[in-house]
């Protein structure tokens, strides 16, 4: 599952870059502090793109297990049902953002574990790999164009989340407020934000369930802003080779589509495709799509030789559902992975049809 590694591993990324870039200008440039959700919504659309900040990032999911305690006393019977959530760090990020001469910069590091860093000089996008890392070889197997990144529009977002402000709490030391985003149907997950009073950074982020439950968590570790942030951070610090280099991002790119013989015959309300490209090898595609803050991608290849059946997992709020496609044009396997519950990813998977 080389192609679901390299998608979770570059997902990883993309919660970070989500983090570290829905951050709030504080309106600074007019001169008004936000003071409602939309406010801060607006703010953070401007303002990760001129902020300066350098820190580490933990991301963490939540491992949850059900405990049941019964006790008979006589006639009577007594139960009592409690859901407990395990954190688990799965990776830990370091990342640096800054703008020199009206050109944005940004490095993102992988702490532990395979090095690996993505690097951003204005559109240009390349990723550095160790020399010797193999499982990045099938560079067709990465996302095309920018790497994810979840752009928090909130004329996009108010169809699908309702936003509300929650009050104050501290983060790493730093004051913060906290922004509720609840979605509006059961094809999504809510999240709680933090965000840094003084700057606007979301300084934490938490994924929940339809019943309030805590699934993942990005949270900022250490955090430096402004004039303390030193350009010599943006330069790698693993030797390797770079892949995807030179690769053009744009701030309008034309919309993705996905090619012409294979059907997705069904996605949640205000999903949209943001990349799709054809697998040659496999004889089939990877579309991803994301409704500007939830992600899931769908990959459908020939099937392979040994019969997989279908396939269901789930880590966190990330789960991963293979469904197989039998026709007169040919065996296939459809894989849907992503931030959504599982039945809704169940039914995407089953909608999927190759035309003529």
């Amino acid at each position: 599952m080389k192609l679901i590694w390299a998608l979770r591993t570059c997902r990883l990324c993309s919660i970070v870059l989500a983090a570290a870039s829905v951050t709030n200008g504080v309106l600074a440039e007019e001169g008004v502090a936000p003071t409602t959700p939309a406010d801060w919504l607006r703010a953070m659309d401007h303002a990760f793109r001129n902020l300066n900040y350098d820190g580490v990032f933990e991301y963490s999911i939540a491992s949850h297990s059900q405990i049941r305690i019964q006790n008979r006393r006589g006639n009577r019977a007594l139960s009592v049902t409690a859901d407990v959530a395990h954190d688990i760090t799965v990776a830990s990020f370091r990342i640096v953002h800054m703008v020199i001469d009206g050109v944005e910069h940004e490095r993102i590091a992988h702490r532990g574990g395979p090095r690996r860093e993505i690097l951003r000089t204005g559109g240009q996008v390349s990723y550095v790999l160790p020399a010797d890392d193999k499982s990045f070889a099938l560079a067709a197997d990465l996302p095309t164009g920018p790497y994810p990144r979840r752009f928090m529009r909130s004329e996009d977002l108010s169809a699908h989340y309702r936003f509300g402000l929650s009050g104050r709490d501290s983060v790493i030391g730093r004051p913060a407020v906290c922004l509720e985003v609840h979605p509006l149907d059961d094809n999504r997950y809510g999240f709680l934000l933090w965000l840094d009073e003084e700057t606007g950074l979301l300084l934490r982020s938490e994924l929940r369930d339809a019943n309030g439950l805590y699934l993942e968590r990005v949270e900022f570790l250490s955090l430096k802003v402004g004039d303390s942030v030193s350009a010599d951070a943006l330069q790698p610090e693993i030797p390797g080779v770079r892949i995807r280099s030179g690769v053009e991002t744009s701030e309008t790119p034309a919309a993705p589509t996905v090619p012409v013989s294979w059907k997705i015959g069904w996605v949640p309300a205000g999903f949209r495709i943001t990349d799709a490209h054809p697998h040659e090898a496999r004889k089939g595609v990877h579309v991803m799509f994301s409704d500007g803050l939830a992600t899931f991608s769908v990959f459908i290849e020939a099937a392979p030789q040994s019969a997989v059946g279908g396939v269901f997992s789930r880590n966190g709020a990330t789960v991963l559902l293979s469904h197989d496609l039998t026709g007169e044009l040919g065996d296939y396997l459809v894989t849907v992975v992503g931030e959504v519950p599982p039945e809704t990813a169940h039914r995407v998977a089953e909608s999927v049809f190759r035309g003529q």
